[in-house]
């Protein structure tokens, strides 16, 4: 059963009943790894569940799922469609960036997955990744604004500090090639924190770090290790945005017995 606790009474209050327009969450869920014990997925993947659907998230991007897991959310969360492809094939193999939507709130009308390198549309590692990554974006039409919102969701790598650099590029010029009225939402786990360059760069592009919301709510870290009872300071998951007005920013530390939902936190971001 999910520990609550006070952070999560006092943000339940803004979650229930909202007339917000849209609320967006960024999740790095852990991939399945039957040999992390006390942390493994099926200990875990309930209470993810239920997290969304009590938050109510109209959009939701995730890192680090594979099919699997892929599967398990697809049932649980039927109310939503699910876009983007596994990194190591382009088809099912290896971790996804997925996009899920709400169907009866969004019309999709043009997604894909490109690769964070030179050549986007080949699965591949590139620069000093340790790995191949991908981003995934969708083009939505919410059908209460009849608003046209592009959205990304991504996954940087962990060890290449040029990679990561090059993906920033890269990103930035795939949002300005692609057709929108300026409601851009740009999430991920960046694997790189607030004062490094890059994240710079983004922010100087005019989009918006949601961490600057008036509201903000749970520790500044976002990344947990599943290490109960630390100082959480290394913040690494984003929500950048352009074109709403921000309501509430919510960083959710909820622990499941001796555990976390992952090893990262789930961020919830409200637009008014």
């Amino acid at each position: 059963m999910l520990k609550y606790g006070m952070i999560f009474s006092v943000v339940l209050l803004f979650s229930v009943n909202s007339f917000s327009q849209t609320k967006v969450c960024t999740f790095n869920i852990k991939y399945e790894n039957p040999k992390e014990g006390v942390h493994q997925w099926d200990n875990r993947k309930e209470q993810i569940l239920k997290l969304i659907k009590i938050e109510d998230v109209d959009i939701i991007g995730m890192q680090e799922v594979v099919h699997s897991q892929i599967r398990f959310l697809e049932a649980g969360l039927a109310e939503y469609a699910r876009i983007g492809v596994a990194r190591d094939d382009g088809k099912s193999k290896g971790e996804y960036s997925p996009i899920f939507y709400k169907k009866d709130r969004y019309t999709i009308i043009d997604s894909a997955t490109f690769w964070l390198s030179p050549n986007p549309q080949i699965p591949a590692k590139a620069w000093d990744a340790a790995l191949p990554r991908v981003c995934t974006w969708a083009k939505l039409i919410d059908q209460d604004t009849k608003d046209l919102i592009l959205v990304l969701n991504t996954h940087f790598d962990h060890v290449g500090s040029e990679a990561r650099a090059k993906s920033v590029d890269l990103i930035l010029s795939k949002i300005n090639e692609l057709e929108h009225n300026g409601k851009v939402i740009l999430m991920g786990d960046f694997n790189l924190e607030p004062q490094s360059k890059p994240i710079q760069k983004i922010i100087d592009s005019e989009l918006n770090d949601a961490f600057e919301a008036e509201l903000n709510l749970g520790p500044i870290g976002t990344y947990n290790a599943f290490k109960i009872g630390e100082n959480y300071e290394r913040r690494i998951d984003y929500v950048f945005y352009q074109g709403f007005k921000i309501k509430s920013y919510k960083n959710y530390s909820l622990r499941i017995q001796d555990t976390f939902l992952s090893d990262h936190f789930p961020v919830v971001v409200e637009f008014e």
